[in-house]
């Protein structure tokens, strides 16, 4: 078997010699999610070519699995009938997603494309708001009723199916499209063909709502370990489904962007080298700066002890204190962050965790707060300032157990506030954490070793 850059070096090269037969052999012989990813490396010319021999069945299932910049180069080179073709068999959840990602002009242009049906499912997905459940979903599902039999519902299956999305789960909704309860498959097959669907019925549904966030949705799944979820209006009303393959995509989306934002920076919309030189600078300056600012107030800080006799060798151990309270708060507030993205911890505990981390805070303040002791005593004792370096050992001890509580406190309740307030917790980032650290620790660190050298003294 060819390996996938044996592949692409072999699509490119039949493409170079334009030799399509070969081209489509290879297509033909090519598993499609495979096939999909390879098209994913290709660019330009050779992108368009090999899709345009691509089997018409099969090139809308592909087309919405290829990143938005695979696509956004797909729509400048093919036609507009085979951009319609695309459009129109594509399924409603991956084009909507599509849609929204390109600028408004190009979308409104597509849109154009969509004949009949698709265009009001089309602008009925796009009406939700950004980032709801009604973005994610489809409305290619199964319903029966309440008083077919099973036989009647066989019947159903084998006439819609090929027009759904899943056929794993049905859903029962009333005359008035009001949703009642859902069957697995499973039910269904080992059911007595007379029996009705009312007898299977146990009316325990879990389901989602349109407008709620898309992140509410990821923790469900994972709640019910479902294939699929029904999607109701606030009526109650069946309006569409969510499968487990879009949600899996929401949550890596969710991922990408709290690693980004906990990096100390704005999440990209686009991949590393879908994104411009300029978009990337404008994504990272903007936080570069912020912390640099939080970062003049440690040297604000250290100013307020500027004029202490023993500062030259104060200073020297103050990463001593940083580094441990700027590391504790972002292990804590990445424990915080995770989480509750996972549902593990409730905003009701914020208060379980304060007393918790209040006490391990002290725990491994107190082993830090050792080894940053004897480490103090060792060098402050090289120093060419007349000090005794047990009086630095004991200010340097003290402000790293100090400053270490402080920071595990800070690092576990900072996501509660931002997740009551509405904020993503992933925006207590890493940088942001040590910044705050920095500035408390020093003001710890002096404010403690100004007292001791002066009762010492």
């Amino acid at each position: 078997m060819a390996t996938a850059e044996g592949l692409l070096d072999q699509l490119s090269e039949l493409v170079a010699q334009k030799h399509f037969a070969g081209l489509k052999k290879v297509i033909r012989e090519t598993e499609i999610h495979d096939l999909t990813e390879l098209l994913g490396d290709l660019e330009g010319d050779n992108l368009a070519v090999v899709f345009r021999l691509l089997p018409a069945d099969g090139a809308a299932d592909i087309f919405g699995d290829l990143e938005i910049e695979r696509q956004e180069e797909l729509l400048e080179n093919l036609s507009s009938e085979r951009v319609a073709s695309i459009l129109n068999d594509m399924p409603p959840d991956e084009r909507t997603e599509l849609l929204e990602e390109l600028p408004g002009e190009l979308a409104q242009r597509l849109l154009n494309h969509l004949r009949g049906e698709e265009r009001r499912i089309a602008d009925s997905l796009l009406a939700y708001p950004e980032e709801s459940i009604g973005r994610l979903m489809t409305p290619e599902y199964v319903a029966i009723r309440p008083e077919w039999t099973i036989k009647h519902v066989f019947a159903h299956i084998r006439r819609v199916a090929p027009t759904r999305e899943t056929l794993n789960v049905v859903y029962v909704v009333d005359a008035h499209w009001k949703l009642l309860d859902e069957l697995r498959l499973e039910q269904i097959v080992l059911a007595d063909p007379d029996q009705s669907v009312r007898q299977l019925m146990d009316k325990q549904v879990a389901f989602l709502e349109a407008h709620e966030d898309q992140e509410t949705a990821v923790e469900l799944f994972m709640k019910y370990e479902a294939v699929a979820l029904p999607v109701v209006n606030s009526r109650g009303v069946l309006v569409g489904i969510v499968t487990v393959d879009d949600v899996m995509d929401v949550a890596a989306e969710e991922d990408t962007e709290d690693f980004q934002r906990m990096a100390g920076m704005a999440p990209l919309e686009s991949s590393y080298f879908g994104t411009g030189f300029l978009r990337m600078l404008g994504k990272r300056l903007p936080w570069l700066a912020l912390l640099l600012g939080a970062q003049t107030l440690t040297t604000i800080a250290l100013l307020g002890f500027d004029r202490l006799p023993v500062f030259a060798v104060l200073v020297l151990f103050v990463p001593l204190i940083n580094s441990p309270a700027g590391n504790t708060g972002t292990q804590m507030a990445g424990l915080m962050i995770r989480g509750l993205a996972v549902a593990e911890i409730d905003l009701a505990d914020w208060w379980r965790v304060l007393v918790l981390e209040g006490v391990r805070g002290v725990a491994l303040g107190a082993v830090l707060g050792a080894l940053g002791f004897g480490a103090a005593w060792v060098f402050s004792s090289y120093s060419h300032i007349d000090i005794e370096p047990g009086h630095v050992a004991a200010s340097v001890a003290m402000a790293i157990v100090l400053a270490v509580t402080l920071a595990n406190l800070i690092g576990s309740m900072l996501p509660f506030f931002f997740k009551r307030v509405g904020l993503d917790p992933a925006v207590t980032s890493g940088p942001f954490i040590a910044s705050l650290m920095d500035v408390s620790g020093i003001m710890i660190y002096f404010t403690i070793a100004t007292t001791v050298l002066a009762i010492a003294g």
